[in-house]
């Protein structure tokens, strides 16, 4: 259940133990959550008691009075108490019954509320919250979806990289050249670790690769407010995982339009596999497994075009009999009329402007509805690709 939890709900959980923990208490209770809740107000289930009126700072009285100090000496992992297990479970039959993919701090407010029998759901249902006004403005919640860039792309600067390492290589050792001469002098460097599930683990594996090309390097995860922190980037990695997770992580944290105000700024953009691919149009052309259900495929659209990371070419000898990777795509283009540049492993792209250069030491394969797969050998111009797309839809027509 805890892998669905946005960042912003595990928090939440995190800081309801701390609560728990700080009073001597022997287990986490549903006050503790709506404690934590209360300390969370850029979260979308604070942004809803803000929109009720529920001010934290009265709310907060009455959960102090029900949560006197204990005498519990516990420390580490806690327990829930039989309330909090049905908030718990409540949460994920709202998540279900609202068909999100995820489970975010509204949820767990939506258990709360539904919850009826402790001092927190009192609270709340005293302070004028209704289960029927919650579950609307739930429910109403939806996805921003970037819109395509259609303003003045000049100043855009992109590295987006097939692969984050090459066989015999270190991370990112291929492409470190390549980075230090795109970065030039920008120092601080803002890291997206959200295409792999241990943010921690990621996020210094890539600080100590960036420290060694002489860039400081800060994970967006470690913030309060992710907003705040792309505020005050230089630069943004995104690094390379899986496409689902990855892009079903900036529409939970509502980044998508952030990075496409910054890139249109001219701030410098680097992606890596999965993070090349959420800088195309969407992420129909990913090599990876649906882990997880993005609320779109839509991506950020700083290029008008698709990208297959880790491009393979197939094998002659092989018995297999599953469509190869240039018969996928080829599918794609039947049922959409958008390039498609199959990046092997080792290449890369750099965007100034409108100007898009083929970099690396390997061969891109571009494809197009209509027309015969293409080889380009770096350094090629690939500015064309930048045009404009055509506006047609569906499949193409017979001859």
């Amino acid at each position: 259940m805890f892998d669905r939890f946005t960042d912003d709900a595990k928090r939440l959980m995190a800081l309801s133990r701390q609560h728990a923990l700080q009073l001597r208490h022997s287990a986490i209770a549903p006050e503790h959550m709506l404690l934590a809740l209360l300390h969370l107000p850029r979260s979308t289930a604070g942004r809803h008691l803000e929109a009720w009126g529920l001010d934290p700072k009265l709310l907060a009285p009455h959960l102090d009075a029900a949560l006197q100090p204990g005498t519990a000496q516990g420390e580490g992992t806690l327990p829930f108490t039989p309330a909090a297990k049905k908030v718990l479970q409540l949460t994920l039959e709202e998540a279900v019954r609202l068909r999100h993919s995820f489970i975010g701090c509204e949820h767990v407010l939506l258990g709360l509320v539904l919850e009826g029998d402790c001092e927190a759901s009192r609270l709340l249902a005293t302070a004028g919250a209704r289960i029927d006004t919650l579950r609307a403005a739930v429910a109403g919640i939806q996805p921003r979806v970037p819109r395509a860039l259609v303003g003045d792309r000049s100043k855009m600067r992109l590295l987006l990289i097939s692969n984050s390492t090459m066989y015999g290589g270190g991370y990112l050792a291929h492409c470190a050249a390549e980075i230090r001469d795109f970065l030039g002098a920008k120092k601080k460097v803002l890291f997206v670790p959200y295409a792999l599930h241990d943010h921690d683990a990621y996020a210094d594996k890539a600080k100590k690769t960036f420290a060694a090309m002489g860039h400081d390097l800060a994970s967006v995860h470690a913030f309060a407010d992710p907003l705040v922190a792309f505020k005050q980037a230089e630069a943004v990695f995104v690094g390379g995982g899986n496409t689902f997770r990855l892009l079903n992580a900036l529409y939970n944290h509502d980044l998508l339009s952030a990075i496409q105000h910054l890139a249109l700024a001219g701030i410098p953009y680097i992606g890596s596999s999965a993070g090349a691919n959420v800088a195309t149009e969407s992420i129909r052309t990913t090599n990876d497994m649906p882990i997880v259900e993005p609320p779109s495929f839509t991506a950020m659209q700083l290029v008008p075009f698709q990208i297959n990371p880790h491009y393979l070419d197939a094998d002659p000898k092989s018995t297999h009999m599953g469509e190869t990777r240039e018969e996928r795509l080829l599918q794609f283009l039947e049922e959409h009329d958008t390039p498609v540049l199959g990046m092997r492993e080792g290449c890369m792209l750099r965007v100034e402007g409108m100007r898009m250069e083929l970099r690396g030491t390997t061969q891109a394969r571009l494809f197009r509805r209509g027309v015969a797969p293409e080889e380009h050998a770096p350094p090629r111009d690939l500015s064309f690709l930048l045009e404009p797309p055509r506006t047609t839809s569906g499949p193409p027509r017979p001859a």
